[in-house]
Formats: structure tokens, C-alpha cells, sequence
């Protein structure tokens, strides 16, 4: 079985209009736009938004101190270089984070 891996990042925003709602939006119209697992960040709003397994758009922190210990990187797949992460099934987009043994790395081309 193939599992599809979400993109892994951070899409920041200083607009003030896009907010936990918008995310839904995005997912609801164009999954290909909003996937599980990518977060989106509101600076004005000091929020943290992500769609969660259920289809859900949910807010990690909202104007609330939250602490983390570590960036849980689970399913980041290996691969040698960045050619290879292009020629995966599914493919690791240009952005889109792998790993090289314990490197972590972001494919550029």
C-alpha cells in the first residue's frame, strides 16, 4: 500500500484575513493546495494551523505559550541525494524535506 506523504513546511502569512478558516478553504477546494501535515502560520494572529488525518482544519497555538521538546520528523523518508527523491513514488517535491542518514535535507532541484 502506498501512503501518501504530506509536503513538509511552513507557509507564513501576515494577512490577517487568513486565519484557521482559509486553511479549511484550501483543503476543501484543492487538496493539492493544503495537504496533511503542512502547517501554515498567521504572524498577526500569532496562530498555527495544520488539517489534521480527519480532514479537519485545527490550530496548534492560538496567542498561548506551548513549549516543544522536539520536532517529531516520523516518516521522513531516506533517500541518497536529490535525484533520487525526485525519482521516488510518490516523488519528494522541490521544498520538500528527506533525510541522507541522520542529515536532514531539503531537495532543490
Amino acid at each position: 500500500m502506498t501512503v501518501p506523504m504530506p509536503r513538509w513546511g511552513v507557509r507564513f502569512t501576515a494577512d490577517t484575513t487568513k486565519r484557521q478558516q482559509y486553511v479549511q478553504d484550501l483543503y476543501d477546494t484543492d487538496a493539492a493546495n493544503a495537504k496533511r501535515g503542512e502547517l501554515f502560520l498567521n504572524e498577526v494572529h500569532e496562530e498555527l494551523y495544520y488539517v489534521g488525518l480527519d480532514g479537519v482544519a485545527k490550530t496548534v497555538s492560538g496567542n498561548t505559550p506551548i513549549a516543544y521538546s522536539r520536532i517529531d520528523f516520523t516518516g521522513l523518508r531516506e533517500f541518497a541525494d536529490d535525484s533520487a527523491a525526485a525519482a521516488a513514488d510518490p516523488v519528494v517535491p522541490v521544498g520538500g524535506m528527506y533525510r541522507t542518514g541522520s542529515t536532514l535535507k531539503v531537495r532543490v532541484s
